[in-house]
């Protein structure tokens, strides 16, 4: 895995061998929560909207350039399917209550014509992840990703709701692996009309 070009903070394998354009179909495992050392731990009830918020920002973004299908529409074999899977490694909430002076200050700054730059929330919240896409019928490994996002502060409603910018971390996850197919399914689309010009 290795940091890509526009995406510093990610790690991004792609199979050297992959043919992306052969893939119709994708099915989606149940998100897993797969806590890292040191991360907080979650109700069940917490986990159980954590995960399932991961699954449907995966259903979303892959649905541009596959067909989602339920593993049951996979069986016998699988044929032109992605399989992925994904889990939430690490994830951080956002507390109000620690935001709210910083938020206040810079706002009471901008209206009195400071030019003082804003403060950061000290807890904006966040969230890590790791997801594998693998052809379902050998198992290779199409793609693997391992990333996170935190908060930003313009993102005024994530300082205040506990889970908002895990949320957006969820997202942004999703829309990494779904640009990573995309890339490479323009890329062959090129190098074919290429060889094959009309």
């Amino acid at each position: 895995m290795v940091h890509q070009k526009d995406h510093t903070d990610d790690l991004v394998y792609v199979s050297p061998t992959i043919n992306a354009s052969k893939y119709h179909f994708v099915v989606i495992d149940p998100v897993t929560w797969h806590p890292a050392a040191k991360a907080p731990k979650l109700k069940p009830e917490a986990e159980a909207r954590m995960t399932k918020a991961f699954h449907d920002a995966l259903v979303k973004a892959l649905a541009h350039d596959f067909r989602v299908i339920t593993p049951e529409e996979c069986e016998p074999t699988c044929a032109n399917t992605i399989r992925v899977r994904a889990a939430i490694t690490n994830i951080r909430r956002s507390k109000w209550y620690y935001n709210a002076l910083p938020i206040v200050a810079g706002f009471a700054a901008g209206a009195v014509g400071g030019g003082v730059p804003p403060i950061p929330p000290p807890f904006p919240g966040g969230a890590s992840e790791e997801l594998v896409a693998t052809d379902a019928t050998t198992g290779e490994t199409l793609i693997a990703i391992s990333t996170y996002n935190n908060g930003m502060p313009w993102n005024m409603m994530g300082q205040w709701l506990p889970y908002a910018h895990a949320k957006r971390a969820f997202r942004l996850a999703s829309e990494l692996m779904e640009e990573e197919f995309h890339k490479i399914k323009k890329n062959e689309s090129t190098q074919v009309a290429f060889q094959n010009p009309s």
